[in-house]
Formats: C-alpha cells, sequence, structure tokens
C-alpha cells in the first residue's frame, strides 16, 4: 500500500497542471474577487472569509480530474490487473491511490488560508475545528473522486463529471456568494449538499465572516458522504477490474 503510495504522490509532484488547478487558478480568483467585492466594503476582512473558504471547498473538488486520470491510466496499462494477481487487496490498492491526494487537497487549503492571512488579514478564531472541517473536506472529496474513477470509461468522462459537480455544486452549495441572498429553492437544495456544509462549518471558524452552521452537523453530513463515497468506490471496483487490460 505504501509503496503505491509514494509512486502516486512522486507522479503528482511531477505534474505541472496539478499546480495550476490547485493553487495558481485558485489564487486568481481570489485576487480577483477581492478586487470586486472588497473594494468599497466596510469589512474587507469579513469579504475575505467568505471569498477564501468558498473558493477553498471550490477548487478542492477538481482534485477529481487528477484522481480520475490516474486510475484510468492504471486500468489501461494493465496495473490493476497485476495488482490483482497478488497478495493486494482492493482496501489496499484504494488507500494507497487515495492517501496522496488527501495530502494535497489539504496542503492546498492551508496555503490558500495562508494567502488570507497574510494577505486579507483573516481572522481563524478556531483554528482546532478549522483544521479537523479542512480534514474531513479532504478526505470526502477524495472519496468521491475515487468512486467517480472507477466508474469513469474514460479521462474525459470524469473531467466532465468533476466540472458538473464543481460548477452546479458551486451554485446550490453558495460558494461564490454569501448563501442567504441566493432565492429560496436553491438554498433549500443547497443544504442537502456537503460542500455547503463545508463551507458554512469554516465560515463558522473565521471570525471576520458572518453566518455559518453547526461544526458537528457539518462534520457528521461530511462523514456521511464520505462513507458514500468510499461504498461507491468499492461497489465499482470488479467492474473497473474487469475492464483492466491484462
Amino acid at each position: 500500500m505504501w509503496a503505491i503510495a509514494q509512486v502516486e504522490i512522486k507522479k503528482q509532484l511531477l505534474d505541472k497542471s496539478l499546480l495550476f488547478w490547485t493553487l495558481l487558478l485558485p489564487v486568481i480568483f481570489i485576487i480577483v474577487f477581492m478586487m470586486i467585492f472588497a473594494k468599497d466594503a466596510e469589512n474587507p476582512a469579513a469579504v475575505a472569509g467568505q471569498i477564501i473558504t468558498g473558493f477553498s471547498v471550490f477548487f478542492s473538488i477538481f482534485i477529481i480530474i487528477s484522481i480520475v486520470i490516474s486510475f484510468v491510466k492504471d486500468r489501461e496499462k494493465g496495473l490493476v490487473a497485476r495488482l490483482a494477481s497478488t497478495p493486494l487487496t482492493s482496501g489496499q490498492y484504494f488507500a494507497g491511490k487515495w492517501f496522496p491526494f488527501v495530502i494535497i487537497v489539504f496542503a492546498q487549503i492551508v496555503i490558500l488560508s495562508i494567502v488570507g492571512i497574510i494577505v486579507y488579514n483573516m481572522q481563524i478564531d478556531q483554528p482546532y475545528y478549522y483544521f479537523l472541517i479542512l480534514v474531513c473536506l479532504a478526505v470526502m472529496v477524495t472519496s468521491w473522486g475515487v468512486a467517480i474513477a472507477v466508474f469513469s470509461k474514460t479521462e474525459n468522462t470524469g473531467i466532465v463529471v468533476t466540472q458538473l459537480v464543481a460548477f452546479i455544486g458551486a451554485v446550490l452549495g453558495g460558494l461564490w456568494m454569501p448563501f442567504e441572498i441566493l432565492p429560496q429553492i436553491i438554498q433549500t437544495i443547497g443544504k442537502f449538499l456537503p460542500l455547503y456544509w463545508a463551507h458554512q462549518a469554516l465560515i463558522s471558524t473565521v471570525s471576520t465572516a458572518t453566518g455559518g452552521e453547526n461544526i458537528g452537523i457539518a462534520l457528521l453530513v461530511l462523514l456521511g458522504y464520505t462513507i458514500a463515497g468510499f461504498s461507491l468506490a468499492f461497489a465499482g471496483y470488479r467492474k473497473f477490474l474487469r475492464h483492466s487490460r491484462s
């Protein structure tokens, strides 16, 4: 398992496109949105708290693209079929592939948070809960990344699904604008999404931001979606294995 994890983390660190999706593009979006919405704001730090936590959740989803590409390449190269003939279990294979992406997502959001703290004076009032939420968010997003990957026939399929999840989730979950100004029907739907709960939980820990939801409930929602994601992944493993080149 750890050998797979080491190989995966090395591959991802050499992927320059990953740097673009995880850091460069999010920072650009944060700068642009801050220039637009914080310019005449009475409390720019409060705007920063909303924007940075929202984009942290939003851009964490794009790691699914890298997960899909990695799994599809393993399948097309026959690596999955070869590993299936070894004592390595499906759980160990998933864990080895999944764990590096958890680290990447967690590091991504930590760096974006540091940008918010240093550049925009964002203040984290409850750092313990803030980082606990980051861990749970990283685990949840990557669990669904693995689930989407095992059901994706091609890399393009995974990319399309990721974009749909990201943009629809951003709109319904209030990641781009204050949730309370959205139409009531969108607010009702959005509260069923883990992205909403992750964002609102982060807002609850940032003293410069207003609003938020109960952190305990948010963590339970993220846990439930994580279990669902891994359950789907294991359910699709046999089909994924059958399509692997021998």
